[in-house]
């Protein structure tokens, strides 16, 4: 039984998710191809899913977080059912293919996406997402999917709408941003390297430029900073016979005692540990 506005040459599909695939996968417990006329609609509080759309002709109408959002064609949708939500035909006739997704990371990472580049995102130009789609597409269309080939296709389709959609039309501010995480990753080892000077150089606040930051890159400049810091020592540690001093030093830290402290905090383990278990 198709829903109101559904129309008969439209499909779903059913998968049952065993235990191992429910714990460890992302997965797809229902999905379709629709062709809708005009009385298409579809209104939820609350669905423990997230959900994918494609607009493959006509447009989509969708409320969600208080917003009216157009989905023309060619654009993606992305979803967390969990908040109520609407969508329906905006169009005498739409064409659309959608899959219901779970899986452990799911929920965040959609929202991440949606933070970042909206709910509506244009993929008409974008022949890797287009690929990932049709193949997930494939896979649930069979009476047996191969679960591992579903959940890398998920997990690659949301890395592809993280990265990719933003590719094409970065703000001013982005770029800013990105232009220093650039002079960071080569200028780690000096030791002077603070958000004040960061910011001076980007001409930003300091505050709004940490905020910039941080918004972009969902780690503080510090943070990053420590990270790349971090993982220059490891490279350096497993491939060199430099002394933890030296690598302190070589790294950007002040002092080895706080190399030490760092690292420690950050792995779990010393640089000298680390050393042994590496080489």
């Amino acid at each position: 039984m198709l829903d109101t506005g559904v129309l008969s040459d439209s499909v779903r599909y059913y998968h049952e998710a065993d235990p191992f695939t429910e714990k460890n996968l992302y997965y797809i417990p229902h999905a379709g191809q629709y062709h809708c006329n005009s009385e298409y609609e579809v209104r939820r509080t609350h669905l423990d899913v997230c959900q994918a759309i494609v607009v493959d002709s006509g447009e989509l109408t969708i409320e969600y977080r208080g917003q009216v959002y157009i989905a023309p064609s060619g654009a993606v949708v992305l979803l967390d059912c969990r908040e109520p939500h609407s969508y329906y035909a905006s169009s005498s006739d739409l064409k659309m293919r959608w899959f219901h997704f779970l899986g452990s990371s799911s929920e965040a990472y959609v929202q991440q996406i949606a933070s970042i580049h909206g709910i509506v995102m244009q993929i008409t130009q974008n022949t890797d997402i287009e690929s990932c789609i049709a193949q997930i597409m494939k896979a649930v269309a069979q009476p047996e999917p191969n679960p591992h080939f579903v959940s890398v296709n998920i997990h690659r389709l949301l890395a592809l709408l993280m990265t990719e959609t933003g590719a094409v039309s970065k703000s001013d501010l982005e770029l800013v941003i990105n232009s220093s995480v650039s002079y960071i990753e080569s200028h780690y080892s000096d030791p002077d390297l603070s958000n004040e000077n960061l910011a001076r150089m980007a001409m930003l606040s300091t505050c709004y430029y940490v905020r910039k930051f941080k918004e972009f890159r969902s780690a503080t400049p510090h943070q990053f900073i420590q990270a790349v810091r971090i993982r220059s020592a490891k490279q350096k540690l497993s491939t060199t016979s430099l002394s933890i001093e030296e690598i302190a030093e070589q790294c950007g830290f002040c002092n080895t005692s706080h190399f030490i402290m760092v690292f420690r905090r950050t792995t779990g383990i010393t640089p000298l540990q680390f050393r042994i278990m590496w080489r």
